[in-house]
């Protein structure tokens, strides 16, 4: 995914989380849909969503690591 892509989709998962907090019905987006259109969360697009969101906390953990060994000179303990 670019940016965009990736900033859509988690703008998205924060509509359905925002939905199951407050009682409200799923937004229809194309990956909270079955293939017959009935809107509702699949074991796939969980999947996809954990698949996604591991994705970024590791990249943004790398990238906080390297920043703190060029800025501080210092190794990171994770």
């Amino acid at each position: 995914m670019n940016a965009l892509a990736t900033q859509q989709m988690l703008n998205d998962i924060l509509q359905v989380r925002h939905s199951f907090a407050h009682g409200f019905p799923i937004p229809a987006f194309s990956w909270t849909q079955t293939p017959t259109g009935k809107v509702r969360l699949t074991a796939k697009a969980i999947k996809d969503v954990d698949a996604l969101l591991q994705y970024l906390v590791a990249v943004t953990d790398l990238g906080m690591k390297q920043n703190i060994q060029i800025i501080y000179s210092i190794v990171a303990p994770w």
